[in-house]
């Protein structure tokens, strides 16, 4: 029988997932948890010791690891796994499985905001009838025969072109590669093109992944393009938008609105609850607001270590591993 693959789990929210591996996991494996309170040396013993390690981020001094075959990230975003740390061999691999939820999440927020839906459930729960056809109240608005663009067309700007063209409306994709399928999406723009893709869009969905090359993609140039009455959806990273550029925009008018998911401040143990952003995007009412949650559900973590558990068995099987965002050199 071939020696169990010896696995640690980095990380609290990662430990937290601990029985997802026991399902799923049909070969020989030895868990070790390494939870925020873990001590230091015992941590790094852990890592050092491990053939891999799931990790949500990674900064653990193991360069001169002998086994550390594998480190495999619960999430898309692999922006906090420090490289330098890993001995050169080591792959390194995400996981998907969020796109259904913010596919979902992206349409929601769509339709509550043609439907205008939080002020007439507002309204009507402090007692007036004011949007009701039967008092002839304002019209609201169908999301179908809208344009709706998407800039990133990776596998969460697929699945939100998919899911979205269902509902009547007119797909413009926008990224830095043309898919090979493109099915859901009525018209494609290069990256290099964005500019024009802006001027016709109702809504904007961001889901580009953030590099050095698109961070304030976004900017207040690029705000100025998009029609006033468009409304900005981020589902990619905070960064990718210029952030007081945003916020002027928001409270000038250049645009109607935006559906804000990712920030430009996180917690930490300074601080648990910060303000997400230098501005108060919350005080304004043209903003949909949401703590990074648009993709937070039980089914999209299943997901997951349904992709991590496949991984961490090729490992075990000596097969060639998958979703490699940087390959180990031996």
């Amino acid at each position: 029988m071939a020696a169990p693959l010896r696995i640690v789990l980095l990380g609290d929210t990662v430990v937290s997932n601990r029985h997802r591996l026991d399902a799923k996991a049909d070969f020989p494996v030895e868990v070790v948890h390494v939870g925020g309170a873990t001590p230091a040396a015992e941590r790094d013993a852990a890592v050092n010791a491990a053939d891999a390690a799931v990790v949500s981020a990674f900064s653990v001094p193991a360069t001169g690891s002998v086994s550390l075959r594998l480190v495999q990230v619960q999430g898309a975003g692999w922006e906090r796994v420090d490289l330098a740390c890993l001995p050169a061999r080591t792959t390194v691999c995400n996981a998907f499985g969020h796109v259904r939820a913010a596919a979902e999440y992206a349409l929601m927020t769509m339709l509550m905001w043609t439907h205008r839906w939080k002020e007439v459930e507002d309204s009507f729960r402090g007692g007036s009838w004011a949007w009701s056809g039967s008092v002839g109240g304002p019209f609201r608005h169908e999301l179908n025969s809208q344009v709706v663009g998407v800039v990133g067309l990776g596998h969460m700007g697929r699945e939100l072109c998919d899911r979205i063209s269902a509902m009547g409306v007119r797909v413009l994709g926008c990224g830095r590669t043309r898919p090979s399928d493109l099915r859901s999406i009525d018209a494609y723009y290069p990256l290099d093109r964005l500019d024009a893709f802006l001027a016709e869009c109702d809504f904007v969905i961001l889901s580009i992944a953030l590099t050095p090359e698109t961070a304030g993609l976004i900017d207040a140039r690029r705000l100025a393009l998009m029609r006033r009455d468009a409304v900005l959806v981020n589902l990619a990273r905070g960064p990718v938008v210029d952030e007081r550029a945003l916020y002027e925009a928001l409270t000038g008018g250049t645009i109607a609105g935006a559906v804000i998911d990712v920030w430009w401040r996180y917690p930490d143990a300074a601080d648990p609850n910060p303000r997400p952003s230098a501005y108060p995007f919350h005080a304004l009412p043209n903003v949909m607001m949401t703590p990074h949650s648009s993709q937070w559900t039980e089914q999209m973590m299943d997901r997951r270590w349904d992709m991590i558990v496949a991984n961490l068995r090729r490992l075990h099987r000596g097969e060639p591993l998958r979703d490699v965002v940087r390959a180990g050199l031996g």
